[in-house]
């Protein structure tokens, strides 16, 4: 095992963890990634590089802005640590195949539009927003792989299978209860996870979806009390893609469609 390697691509991770919180913060906002620099969203303060190292930073500061003192969401070093713990486990998986650029980008995809559908459903947004931009770069990746893998047939069913399995139950949703239950981002969301996984990956990916939006509306609806709370569903596929991409031999032994239809 090659520990230089590794802590280097734990430092790479965080460093891509970092621009995941621009891409985060600033895109939904329509503010640029280039310019300006790094600012302190409350004081609007630009942060030096001294102030900009992921995760050290923060710890550095306490958590506060050098120049108002106010707090560091504490998402901004959590984002880096994920990122940073699934590109190690990624490469321990893995190795460093083109299996680990491909699921590296792909898990970066999937942390960016999970991560901003969640921001933009809790924070001064009407609705989650997931950016078209992300979805479409993730399927041309995706297709890109498939072709040096030879098997684009394949991962072309994957999307499409990952599109419909959603839009159909969210059309006669809409038919029936005259209100969009789903959006389309989130069936080109599952749409690039097939892209990645192909389609032999969507019965689980939407079975672990399904759980983990269940126990999330249950656990929402007991706290605030509101059965009407919006609740995004891109970050339950998003968590479903990456057990699956770490445990794909084990949950391909297992017959999803019979457990759906039973």
């Amino acid at each position: 095992m090659n520990v230089l390697l590794i802590i280097f691509i734990g430092i790479i991770g965080l460093v891509f963890g970092s621009f995941m919180n621009v891409l985060i913060m600033r895109v939904p906002k329509n503010i640029s990634i280039v310019k300006p620099s790094s600012f302190c969203p409350q004081c609007m303060e630009n942060i030096s590089w001294k102030d900009n190292i992921p995760v050290i930073s923060y710890i550095l500061l306490k958590g506060r802005c050098r120049h108002c003192k106010k707090s560091i969401p504490i998402m901004y070093p959590l984002t880096e640590i994920l990122s940073s713990l699934l590109f190690v486990v990624i490469y321990l998986k893995f190795g460093l195949s083109l299996m680990f650029f491909k699921y590296v980008i792909f898990i970066f995809l999937v942390l960016v539009v999970s991560l901003t559908d969640i921001y933009t459903s809790t924070g001064d947004f009407e609705t989650g927003m997931i950016p078209t931009v992300y979805i479409a770069l993730g399927i041309l990746a995706g297709l890109i792989f498939a072709f040096f893998e030879g098997y684009t047939a394949y991962y072309l069913a994957g999307i499409a299978a990952g599109y419909l399995v959603l839009f159909f139950p969210a059309y006669f949703y809409s038919l029936i209860r005259h209100k969009e239950g789903m959006g389309e981002g989130d069936f080109m969301f599952f749409a690039m996870a097939g892209a990645f996984t192909g389609l032999g990956s969507i019965p689980a990916i939407l079975t672990f979806a399904a759980f983990f939006g269940i126990v999330a509306g249950i656990v929402v609806v007991t706290v605030t009390k509101d059965r009407n709370y919006p609740i995004p569903f891109a970050p339950m596929l998003g968590v479903s893609a990456i057990i699956y991409v770490f445990f794909e031999e084990l949950l391909n032994s297992y017959n999803w469609s019979s457990f759906i239809i039973n």
